[in-house]
C-alpha cells in the first residue's frame, strides 16, 4: 500500500506539472495552484530557518471564510493544491537532510483567531467535508512530512476543539494536534527564530513575500459577489458557446461508472459535474489494451460548486472514471457533462 501511495504521488506531481516548478510558481503560476493558494493566508517554505532540524509553516484564518471560497473554486482544487503543498515540505526536508545528515520534518503552526466555530460543529458541512478529504491526504501520504500541527488562538474550549477534530481526522492523526492556550506557549516547542514576530518571536519575512513582514504570511484575496462561478462557466471558458447536456447516473457502493469519448484530432477535453457523496475521480487513455492515467486520481464530493476542468489531449479513445468508495448502502448520484473540443 505503501508503495503504491508513493507511486501515486509521484504520478500526480508528473501529470499537474509541478515536479518542474518552483515554490513562487505554485503559488503564482500553477494554473491549479494559483487561483487555490490566493485565497489563503500562508507562508513560504524557507529552508535556511529550522528549529532543532524542524521547518515551520504558518497559516492564519482569519478572513478566510471556506463556504465563500467554495463558490470560487472546486473541492478538487484544494485537494490537488495540497499535494502540492505538502511536496514544497517534501523538497525542503531532502534538502535539510542530505545537508545535515539528521531526520527533518515541518511543523504547521495554524492560527484560529477569526475562524467560524459554527462551521465545524456540523460534520456534514462543507468545510467539515473539505477538511475531512485535506487531512486524509495527510494521513494516507505525508504522515511523516508533517510531524505537528500547533493551533493557536482558538475560538472555543479545548474540549470542543477536540470533539471537532473527530469529525474530520482518526486518532492516530488526532495524536499530531496541539492546542495552545497562549501563543507564548509556542517559545516551548520552536526556536524563536522559527516563530513570527506576529507571534512574539523573531522571524520576519523580508522577501517580499509576505505582507506584512513581521506575520510572515502573504495576503489573500477575499471573495466577492463577482467572483462567483457559474455551473456554465469551464464551458465558455474553452470556447464551448453550447454545453453539452448533464447525464445522470448512480453509482452503489464500490462500484465504478466510465464515461468514454474518443477523438481523432488534438483537443480539450472538458468536464463537469456534481455527486452527492465522495467519488474517486480519475481520466485514462486507452492505448493497446492498457489505461494510462492523464489526470490522476483523486477522492471528491460536491460542495457548493460542481467539479470542473479541462485538460489537453491527442487522438485517442478516453475514460472518465468514478468510483464510489463508501462501503454504505447510500448510491451515490453523479450529474455529468464532458466533451472534446477540437482545436480546428
Amino acid at each position: 500500500m505503501a508503495r503504491k501511495r508513493i507511486e501515486h504521488y509521484l504520478l500526480h506531481r508528473e501529470l499537474l506539472g509541478y515536479d518542474k516548478m518552483t515554490e513562487d510558481e505554485l503559488y503564482n503560476v500553477h494554473p491549479i495552484g494559483k487561483p487555490t493558494f490566493e485565497r489563503f493566508v500562508i507562508s513560504r517554505m524557507d529552508e535556511t530557518l529550522t528549529s532543532n532540524n524542524v521547518h515551520v509553516i504558518v497559516q492564519k484564518l482569519k478572513g478566510t471564510n471556506l463556504n465563500e471560497i467554495m463558490k470560487v473554486i472546486p473541492l478538487s482544487h484544494v485537494i490537488h493544491s495540497y499535494f502540492m503543498f505538502q511536496d514544497m515540505f517534501g523538497r525542503v526536508i531532502a534538502k535539510t537532510e542530505n545537508r545535515t545528515g539528521k531526520p527533518s520534518s515541518v511543523v504547521c503552526i495554524l492560527d484560529l483567531d477569526g475562524v467560524n466555530l459554527a462551521d465545524f460543529l456540523n460534520p456534514l458541512s462543507a468545510p467539515v467535508k473539505l477538511a475531512r478529504l485535506v487531512v486524509k491526504i495527510w494521513a494516507d501520504y505525508f504522515s511523516e512530512h508533517l510531524c505537528k500541527l500547533i493551533l493557536i488562538n482558538p475560538p472555543g474550549l479545548v474540549s470542543l476543539m477536540w470533539k471537532i477534530s473527530k469529525y474530520v481526522m482518526d486518532a492516530e492523526t488526532a495524536a499530531k494536534l496541539c492546542f495552545l492556550d497562549s501563543v507564548e506557549d509556542l517559545k516551548k516547542y520552536l526556536h524563536p527564530n522559527v516563530i513570527p514576530v506576529e507571534f512574539g518571536g523573531d522571524w520576519i519575512d523580508s522577501s517580499g513575500f509576505a505582507d506584512p513582514p513581521e506575520s510572515c504570511c502573504k495576503s489573500y484575496i477575499p471573495v466577492e459577489k463577482g467572483h462567483y462561478r457559474t455551473q456554465e462557466q469551464v464551458w465558455s471558458d474553452n470556447g464551448v458557446l453550447k454545453p453539452p447536456p448533464m447525464k445522470t447516473s448512480t453509482i452503489k457502493s464500490h462500484q465504478k461508472l466510465d464515461i468514454e469519448l474518443s477523438t481523432k484530432e488534438e483537443g480539450t477535453l472538458i468536464w463537469n459535474f456534481t455527486s452527492s457523496g465522495d467519488v474517486e475521480f480519475e481520466i485514462l487513455r486507452v492505448e493497446n489494451g492498457k489505461e494510462i492515467p492523464v489526470w490522476p486520481k483523486i477522492t471528491v464530493t460536491s460542495l457548493k460548486l460542481s467539479e470542473f476542468g479541462s485538460v489537453q489531449v491527442s487522438p485517442g479513445h478516453f475514460i472518465l472514471r468514478f468510483v464510489n468508495p463508501s462501503s454504505t448502502w447510500f448510491a451515490v448520484k453523479l450529474h455529468c457533462a464532458a466533451e472534446i473540443k477540437h482545436k480546428s
